[in-house]
Parts: C-alpha cells; structure tokens; sequence
C-alpha cells in the first residue's frame, strides 16, 4: 500500500459538504479510520506540520465532593499520536525516576501499592509526624514553558521542543464555546499523566536536595539563619563537655599540690558534685523512650502519587511548618503550583491517621511489650523471661473510612451512612451475572487492601457492603426478600461463617450438558485469594532491590501469564471485541474492493447519551455493552452508508463468517497459547463448565 499524500487545499475544497463532514469526524471518532491515516499523521509529524485538532469537555463529578472535574476529550487521532508520545518519553524519563524511587503515579510497572509498601518499610520505623500535600488545579495551571523547558533539559531536540510546544498549545469545544487555555495539560490525554509526573520531579528533587540539606544542618547542630537548631539531646553532650573541662581543670590543679587543705576539700567536692551530675544526666539520656524526639537524629520518608504527596519525619511540628512553608515557596516560584492551605495538613499520626490513596496511615505511641528468653541463672531451675519493649514502631495503614464510604455510595451500593441498597440496573441482569459483577467488585477491592492493612477484620465491614448490596440486588430482580433469597440460593446456612449464596447454569452441546456454579464470595475465601497472590511481598522485594541494589527495569512476565507460541503472531493476531470484528486486511464487505478499508460502526443504541436513558435501566444496559464494525471501502462508507443509499441486508449480518466476508484471521491471543484452536475462544472447560453426568476424567476432544 503506497503511503498517503497530504491533501491540498483545491482537493478538500472540492468536497461535498457530507465528504466534508466525513473529514471532520474521522479525527473526533474512530468511525472512517484506516491505514492511510496513521500513514498521513506520520507524514505530518515529520514535517512539523501536524494538525492538533479540538478536544471536547466534560464534567465529571468528584467522588465525596460536590465539586466537578474538568476531562479533556482529545480526538481519536490525537489519541494515537499522544500514545507515541508518552512510549518516548518514558524511554529517556523512567531510569531517573526508577532510581530515586518516590514517584510511583501513573508508571509503568508502578501502583498505589508500590507507594503504601514504601510508606510502610523500615525507613519510616519512629517517625511521626506527617505532611500531607495537596496541590490546587494540579492539571490546569502547569506552566507550558516550563514544561518544555524541562523536557529540553533530557531531550535536545528541537523539533520534538516546536512540536511539544504545539501539542500543549490545546484548545477544547464545551458549552460556553471554544476555549483556549493559556496554562495546564489537558487532563483526560493520554500523556498528560506522564507529563505530569515529569512536571512535578522537580518537586521530588527539591525535596531530596534542599530538605535533605536542612536535615543535615539541623543534625550538626548549626543553626540556621532563621536561628532554627535543633538540639534536645546534643544540649546534655554539650554540657557534658563544658563539666568535663572543668573536672579536667579541677584534676590539674589537685595534681598540682598548691593548694591549701580547706582548698582542696573545697575542689573535691565540687569534683564530686560535677561527676554525680554528669552520671545521673547520661543516665537520664540512656532512659530516653526510643520514640522521644530528642533521642534520635532527624530522618524522613517522601512518597508522591501523581499530585498526592506525604512526607514523613521524626522532626517536631516547627520543624514541619518550615518545611512546608518551603515547599509551598517552591511550588509557587518554580512550577508555579498553589498548595491548599485546606488540604495541606500536618499530622501526628500518633494520635490522628494521615490519609493517601485511600489509606489511613497510623503509628502506634509506644512500641509493643513481648516476653524473651533469657538464660538460666546458676542453681535455678525452669523457664526465664523477662518484659521487653520492641525495638522500633512501624508505621502501619487502615482503610480510609469516610473516603470508601463515599465512594461506595457515589457508585450506588449503600447510602451516605454505609448501610447497603440494591442497585436497580443491575437487577434486569441474569442472577449469575450479578453475582459475578458483585464478586469482580469484591475481589478488587479485596486484593487492594489485602496484606496492607494491619488489621483483618478492618475490610469486613465494606466486604459485608458489597456482598448485601448484591442480595438486596438480586431480592429486588425478585421482588422478593433477603431470606427467601437465601431459602431459594443459599449454600453453607448452618454455618455463619461461610454462609453465602450460588445460582447453577446449565447447557447443552452436541447432546452433553454442561453446568457451571456461580457462589457469592464470602470475606473469607476473597480475602484468602487476595492473599494468596502475594502481591505485597513482590512489591516489597522491587522496592528494596531498587533501594539497596539499585536494580531497574527488571519486570519478568509472570509466571501466570500465557507463554505465546506462534513466533509471527505479530502478524496474524487481531485484537478482538465487538467493537473490532474485522481487521484492515479485509476486503469491503459490500462490494468486494480489496484496497483500503476504513471502519464503520454499526449505529447502536451506544449513540445515545447515557443520562437521556435514566429511566429506562435495560437500556442502560444495552449501551455499556460494546459496538459491531465492519469493513468497507471509503466510497461505499461515505456514498453509499453515510450516502443513505444502501438497500442491502443488515449490515451487522455482514460479518458472519459463513458468509465469507470476514477475515478468518480474527484470532484471539489464546489461539497462539493452545495451539490448534485458532477459531475458538476458550472452551467451556476452560471457562469452568463440568460435564453433567460424566467421569471426572473425562476429556472432549476437539478436531485439529
């Protein structure tokens, strides 16, 4: 296929309005896309002629707030180009972010658990108080030359600096007109995330630089000019040192036998006295409670998820007020970042959580008490113990109570005080579908929480949520009640424990039935799977590899992910879904053209507005379900479809494969996996069907 030339301006003026509007939608949907397009953007990149086309926004309310969030809807070609975009820039940008190790927001390979596992490691053992950090309109009021100035500092290119420049200079479509913002990324682009993060590692540096720098001044003891030092414990050493020249002085001239006998009564006892001092005062420091402020040298943890930020320290709270105020006069300087006074606290998580990424983050005031070993005195017999404290205090998290309770009322699970309701539109589902949507809730956020907390029982209340929100659910699709849905489904009854419900599918093929249970997830079984995938000991490794080892880039596919065995199966492979059913090798499928096909999608009950379908739930339904396409050549898509011109069958009929109008090729990633079943999905086994009636042993063959 020869590669597409750019459009002159006596072509696209000799459209006809609808080719025109064809033109105008293709860049807003992927509705018309085809190869030729992804040829001409290329081709208009590289000649610094690439048309950025207008975004669409939309509110979107936050959750627990009554606030809106503003996305940016860039358009389909945009997309594409900003997913290039972000692959560059996470090619120069990620070894320095993996190695200093404290941004884990929107990363490859990188999660909010990352960042709890680091805020609950060693290195934050006896700090205590916390600054949490909020940064206002984080997204719209990034500098943009600031931001190309940074992405200058990595990259020299200059052509990649203009066409940055262009990419930034966005402008959006929303109610009130065509907008052109002067500052910010446009939050809802593929990039902006990424973009983000490199905006905001100046803040990261700062932080390991100039705090750094202020923590080790103030653990020399040499003030600073706002006469800042810090000095509890350094006092006693300095006093103990003034003492002892005196008892040096004292010694020297005791030693040197001119004095009288009333003088040297006189210096004896002072001799004593400084000693007797000296003594009770290392004494008091060798008391010292660990967790005591003045006992220790000042240390701190730095964590940033995208704009959310804490810091950890074992400073005091006017060592802390510095140092916010520092970074709020850095924010403001360089990024030009508002901190919110509201949100920006200074927390002593011994007696008040601070909160990140849906956690509470806790510590206790005083270690634990345990009982060790001891060995035998002489001519004693039994067992000897003796009380002992533990030797550092852990931070440790609990979930962030009014911030899930909102969340889970925002997606319609219980009301605003956490007690569970039904969710109406998910009661025109089949019963096993509720079931499973219920459970893939409750695995999610089973495995969230699950090893990360401190405390098991602390997930049972929001588990208890989700699971009678689905029998209340399933109750309503009844128009019945809790307990005569547990008298119809219920398994396990006599034991309150592992009480729960499951619905039993049958079918039947090629005269053998099959038959697949679907059970409600009880907090135990969720909270044991979660558990078992191990995910906090795998991050807890990275995460000291890359400390102590400095190892980066090193994520091995896991070992549960399929091996693919096609060696070409970049070339076969078609991503499959409704909303893809044909790859661009197809011919068109109304006329047999086998040139260039573009994509038409099927008109689907998806065109209409989800909120214009309030009323009608199994609407509601049908439109999160996905759209057909079909392959067809660009006159027959734009004269013929969009023409209103075409009398032929259905076009969602078209791409039967018995028809032989769609490719053969369209595969799924499995067939490369199981290797002869290159038109097949899984079986039914494989989705955990059971022959009804059959050995266990049993097994279908299927031909080759």
């Amino acid at each position: 296929m020869a590669k597409a030339e750019v459009p002159d301006a006596h072509t696209l003026n000799s459209y006809n309005p609808m080719q025109r509007e064809m033109e105008y939608r293709k860049r807003y949907r992927p509705d018309g896309i085809c190869l030729a397009d992804f040829d001409l953007a290329a081709f208009l990149i590289l000649k610094g002629k690439y048309p950025w086309g207008s975004s669409r926004r939309i509110w979107l309310n936050k959750p627990g707030s009554d606030k809106k969030r503003p996305i940016t809807i860039p358009p389909f070609m945009d997309r594409v180009v900003q997913e290039a975009i972000k692959m560059v820039l996470q090619a120069i940008w990620e070894p320095w972010l993996e190695i200093r190790n404290r941004s884990f927001g929107y990363r490859p390979n990188k999660s909010c658990g990352d960042a709890i596992v680091a805020i609950t490691s060693t290195k934050t053992q006896g700090l205590f108080f916390a600054i949490e950090g909020d940064i206002k309109s984080a997204y719209d009021l990034v500098g943009k030359k600031k931001m190309v100035s940074q992405l200058a500092e990595r990259i020299s290119d200059k052509k990649f600096a203009i066409f940055m420049t262009k990419r930034l200079n966005y402008d959006y479509v929303d109610d009130s007109g065509r907008q052109r913002p002067v500052t910010g990324i446009p939050q809802g682009g593929t990039d902006s995330p990424y973009l983000f993060n490199i905006h905001m590692s100046a803040l990261d540096e700062f932080v390991h630089t100039e705090i750094q720098a202020e923590v080790n001044r103030l653990n020399s003891g040499v003030p600073t000019k706002e006469g800042f030092r810090y000095k509890p414990r350094r006092r006693a050493q300095y006093l103990n040192e003034k003492q002892g020249k005196e008892l040096t002085d004292i010694r020297r001239r005791l030693k040197s036998g001119n004095l009288s006998l009333a003088e040297t009564n006189v210096m004896r006892s002072r001799r004593f006295e400084i000693m007797k001092q000296i003594h009770k005062r290392n004494m008091n420091i060798l008391k010292m409670p660990y967790s005591d402020p003045s006992g220790r040298k000042l240390n701190f943890m730095y964590v940033r998820y995208a704009d959310d930020w804490i810091l950890l320290t074992s400073a005091n709270r006017q060592i802390c007020e510095r140092w916010k105020l520092l970074i709020k006069n850095f924010l403001w300087n360089e990024l030009r970042a508002t901190l919110s006074e509201e949100k920006t606290l200074i927390t002593d998580i011994r007696e008040k959580p601070a909160h990140l990424l849906g956690f509470e983050i806790r510590r206790h005031r005083r270690g634990r008490l345990y009982y060790t070993k001891v060995s035998k005195p002489q001519g004693k017999r039994g067992k000897h113990w003796r009380l002992t404290r533990s030797p550092g205090l852990p931070v440790f998290t609990y979930p962030d109570r009014q911030r899930i309770i909102s969340r889970l009322h925002s997606k319609g699970f219980c009301e605003k005080d956490g007690f569970p309701k039904d969710v109406p539109w998910l009661s025109n589902l089949e019963t096993f579908i509720i079931i499973e949507r219920f459970n893939a809730s409750i695995r999610g956020f089973a495995q969230y929480y699950a090893g990360f907390v401190a405390n098991k029982s602390s997930l049972y209340r929001w588990i208890y949520i989700l699971r009678f929100s689905c029998l209340k659910t399933i109750a309503k699709k009844y128009r019945s009640t809790i307990s005569k849905v547990f008298k119809r489904f219920g398994v396990n009854l006599s034991n309150p424990r592992y009480k729960t419900i499951s619905v039993t599918v049958t079918t039947t093929v090629n005269g053998i039935t099959y038959e697949k249970a679907w059970k409600l997830l009880t907090f135990e079984e969720a909270f044991n799977a979660a558990l078992s995938v191990g995910t906090k000991k795998t991050l807890e490794h990275r995460f000291w590899e890359i400390e102590n080892e400095g190892k980066i880039g090193e994520y091995p596919l896991k070992p549960s992910k399929p091996a693919i065995t096609h060696e070409n199966f970049v070339n076969y492979v078609s991503w499959v879904s409704l909303r893809a059913q044909a790859p661009f090798a197809m011919p068109c499928c109304i006329c047999g053209n086998p040139g260039p096909v573009e994509m038409h999608h099927i008109r689907h009950i998806r065109k209409s507005a989800y909120r214009n379908l309030e009323n009608r739930s199994f609407l509601q339904v049908m439109s999160l379900r996905n759209r057909k396409q079909i392959a067809v050549c660009k006159d027959c898509h734009i004269n013929v479809i969009h023409g209103g011109r075409y009398t032929g069958p259905c076009l969602g009929n078209l791409i039967r494969m018995d028809l032989n109008l769609a490719d053969n090729r369209i595969l799924h990633t499995e067939s490369f996996v199981h290797p002869g079943h290159e038109h097949f999905g899984k079986t039914l086994e494989e989705k955990g069907f059971k022959p009804k009636g059959l050995p266990a042993n049993y097994r279908i063959e299927y031909d080759e």
